[in-house]
Parts: C-alpha cells; sequence; structure tokens
C-alpha cells in the first residue's frame, strides 16, 4: 500500500487505512474482502477512486481488495463529496474511526476533525433511518444484494448497543453475537447463521420475523428520545 500511496501523494492522497473484517477475527483468507480507505484534499478527483482500487487489487494479486475515498472536509462538516460518506454518515464513520489501521502517509488523530461524536441513540436512529432507505429502495444495491446490506446494518446496531453496555472491541459479526444479551441473541444468531452460509437468501427469508421484531421494538423505543 505504500508504493500505492507514494503515487497519488502528490494527486491529492493523504493517507491510506485499512478498516473492516481484515482486522478482526471474522476474516477468513481468499473469502473475505480486504476494506481500505483513502483521506483525501479537497482538490483530488473522485474519478481516481476507481484507478486506485484497480491497482491494489493488481498489486496484491486479490480481485476483493476494496478502496473508498474519503475526503477530510467530510468530517470537519463540509459537503459529502465522495461515495463512502454518502453511503455511511460522516459521524457513524468517526465513531469507527478508532478501529482502523494506518497503513501510509499522514496518521490522524480524532482531534483532527470537527465533527462532533454522537451518542448511542443518534448512532442507532442513523442506522434505523438506513434500513427504511434499504426498503424502499433510496439506497441502490446489486440485485440479489438487499438483504446483505440490511443485515449489515442491522448488525452495526447491535455493535452500538453493546458499545454502550461497555464492550470495546472492533466490530465483527462473531464478537456482536457473543457480547448480544437475551433481547438481541436471535437476531445475531440468525445473522451470523446467514453470513456463514454466504448470505443464504432462503435463511433470511426464514428468519424475516425475527429481524422486523426487533427493529419494531428499537423504533418504538428510540421514537421516544429527543
Amino acid at each position: 500500500m505504500t508504493e500505492i500511496f507514494d503515487e497519488y501523494k502528490d494527486r491529492g492522497l493523504i493517507s491510506l487505512y485499512l478498516y473492516g473484517s481484515i482486522l478482526t477475527n471474522d476474516y477468513n483468507e481468499g473469502e473475505s474482502d480486504i476494506d481500505s480507505i483513502g483521506f483525501a484534499s479537497e482538490d483530488m478527483p473522485l474519478t481516481l477512486e476507481k484507478e486506485i482500487k484497480n491497482k491494489l487489487c493488481e498489486k496484491s494479486e486479490f480481485d476483493k481488495f476494496g478502496f473508498r475515498l474519503l475526503y477530510k472536509s467530510e468530517l470537519d462538516a463540509g459537503a459529502i463529496k465522495g461515495n463512502l460518506a454518502s453511503f455511511i454518515h460522516p459521524q457513524l464513520l468517526l465513531l469507527d474511526f478508532p478501529y482502523w489501521k494506518h497503513a501510509a502517509g499522514k496518521i490522524f488523530l480524532r482531534s483532527d476533525f470537527l465533527l462532533d461524536d454522537i451518542d448511542t441513540a443518534e448512532a442507532v436512529k442513523i442506522r434505523l433511518n438506513h434500513l427504511v432507505k434499504i426498503e424502499d429502495g433510496s439506497f441502490k444495491t446489486e440485485p440479489g444484494n438487499k438483504h446483505i446490506l440490511f443485515l449489515k446494518v442491522l448488525a452495526r446496531i447491535m455493535f452500538h448497543l453493546q458499545k454502550e453496555r461497555g464492550y470495546s472491541e472492533p466490530f465483527s459479526y462473531s464478537s456482536v453475537f457473543s457480547h448480544s444479551n437475551e433481547e438481541e441473541k436471535p437476531v445475531a444468531r440468525a445473522i451470523l447463521n446467514c453470513k456463514k452460509n454466504k448470505w443464504n437468501q432462503l435463511l433470511f427469508k426464514e428468519d424475516e420475523n425475527i429481524y422486523k421484531n426487533f427493529i419494531n421494538v428499537l423504533n418504538n423505543r428510540y421514537s421516544l428520545l429527543p
């Protein structure tokens, strides 16, 4: 990744970070994606995102090497410019930032970004709204992948709830299951089972009522909060 960074540092790339399952016990070599983020200056064209991703895949000889640009200004309350911040709320990205691993370029601290932290209630509300957008088609997904995104967001909601209870590990499906309480356990078990079966859509359909009942509980609980 250092080689890639050196190639693009004069074109607006500030640093490279790894995030996601590559940093957790969920990672399965040869099967799981490798996810990476490039912090970018304002003048870096978004069109370079795909070019860098392709080069990461080529250099690593791994076609599941993901890459997204994240403009620093997006974490400073600036306008949303990139794909990542359009898809994941910048304040949610900052909640996850402490778990990212620096790979090349500038090392950022949380204090380098101007956006305020949000609490668990606000994070859950944002994620619940995300689920609504997935269901109504506002977020475009590849055919057959809608349920996968749905389950990933639902797992993240449980992660936020568990962090509030004092658990500090980075997000992983196995840790979400192991830290789930009685209310969360059936949901976490169903998600983990679907993931282990390559996100089988029939399994998702079988357990759909489990997910919907849990979401209804959360909607009722958090609709009462300011």
